[in-house]
C-alpha cells in the first residue's frame, strides 16, 4: 500500500466570560445632569483591565427626551444630548462634560441615557457610529439608564459600561509526529470587515463583510514547534458567529472554519496543534475527527 503525509491542524477552544450585572441607577441634584462610570470588567488582561476608566478618557452621551405617559419608547419629543463629549475626571469616577446638560423643567417629561467608548465624531446616525478596529480600541457599551428626570436626581446616575468586542488569543504548537520544520507566516480573517457600526440604542455591533481576507499578523517568520507558542494575546474582534481562519504555514494556506463563535464580552483562546496523519494514496480522505463543541480538525 502507497501512504502519503497530510497535516492536521486542530485547534481547542477556551473562554471565560464577564458577568452582566444589573445598572445600578441613581440621579443628582435637580437641573444638572452629571455623570459617574465603572466598568463591567474581563476577568483578564484586555485594552482596559481595570473597573474605571483611564483619567481624561472620553464617552460620548446621548439623551432622548419624552413624556412619562408615551413609556420611554418615544425618542422624538426632545433631543437632549447629541453624542455629547464627557471625560473622565483625574482621580474621580465622575465624567466631566464639554457642554452643561440640564433635566427638563416639566417634571412629567423624562430622559432615556445612552452612552459609549471611546468618544468618535464618526457618527452616520446613533444606530451607525463608526469604529476601525485596527485602532484595536476597547469599545464599550452602557447599560441604557431610562426614564429619569428631575424629581429623582439624589446623585450621578453611574453608567456601567460592557465590554462589546471579543479578546482573542491565539495559540499554535506542533505534534512530536511532525519532523518537518513548520514556519507560521500570517493568520487572516474571511469576511471579516476592519470596521463595525455601533447601534446606541441596542449595542449591537454590525459589519458588512469583505471579500478579501482580513489580515490579524502578518510577516511572521515563527517555526512552531512542540512547544506551545503565543501568536497573538487579547486581539480585539468583532463578535461574528463562524469566525474562518486562514492560516499561511510554510508557504501554504490553510482554511479552517471554527463552530464557535467570537462572543461579546469575553475572553477566548483557540489552540492551534499540528499533526500528521497518514491515508491511502486513491485520495479517500479520512473524515473529519470529532473533536467535540470545543475541539477542530482541518486536514491538508
Amino acid at each position: 500500500m502507497i501512504h502519503k503525509r497530510y497535516i492536521i491542524i486542530l485547534f481547542l477552544f477556551n473562554l471565560c466570560c464577564t458577568s452582566m450585572d444589573n445598572t445600578d441607577l441613581s440621579n443628582n441634584a435637580p437641573i444638572n445632569i452629571r455623570f459617574s462610570s465603572r466598568i463591567q470588567a474581563l476577568p483578564s488582561k484586555s485594552i482596559i483591565t481595570e473597573t474605571s476608566f483611564p483619567d481624561n478618557s472620553e464617552i460620548g452621551i446621548y439623551a432622548w427626551g419624552h413624556h412619562q405617559k408615551d413609556g420611554d419608547t418615544n425618542t422624538t419629543l426632545r433631543d437632549d444630548l447629541n453624542n455629547a463629549k464627557y471625560t473622565k475626571e483625574t482621580g474621580s469616577e465622575e465624567l466631566i462634560p464639554s457642554i452643561d446638560a440640564h433635566y427638563p423643567i416639566n417634571p412629567d417629561t423624562l430622559l432615556n441615557f445612552y452612552a459609549y467608548y471611546p468618544y468618535t465624531t464618526s457618527i452616520n446616525s446613533p444606530q451607525k457610529i463608526s469604529f476601525n478596529l485596527n485602532e484595536q480600541e476597547d469599545i464599550m457599551w452602557a447599560t441604557p439608564v431610562l426614564n429619569r428626570g428631575k424629581v429623582s436626581t439624589e446623585s450621578n446616575i453611574n453608567l456601567q459600561f460592557n465590554h462589546i468586542l471579543s479578546a482573542i488569543t491565539l495559540k499554535f504548537k506542533k505534534a512530536n509526529d511532525i519532523k518537518e520544520d513548520m514556519t507560521l507566516q500570517s493568520i487572516s480573517l474571511e469576511n471579516y470587515a476592519p470596521t463595525a457600526e455601533l447601534n446606541i440604542q441596542t449595542g449591537q455591533l454590525t459589519q458588512t463583510a469583505l471579500a478579501s481576507p482580513f489580515p490579524l499578523i502578518e510577516g511572521l517568520t515563527t517555526t512552531i514547534s512542540s512547544e506551545e507558542t503565543t501568536i497573538l494575546t487579547d486581539c480585539l474582534l468583532c463578535p461574528i458567529e463562524k469566525p474562518v481562519f486562514i492560516i499561511h504555514l510554510s508557504g501554504k494556506d490553510y482554511r479552517i472554519e471554527s463552530s464557535k463563535a467570537f462572543e461579546t464580552g469575553k475572553k477566548q483562546t483557540f489552540e492551534f496543534t499540528i499533526q500528521a496523519k497518514d491515508i491511502s494514496i486513491s485520495g479517500q480522505i479520512r473524515p473529519w475527527l470529532d473533536g467535540g463543541s470545543s475541539n477542530e480538525t482541518v486536514f491538508f
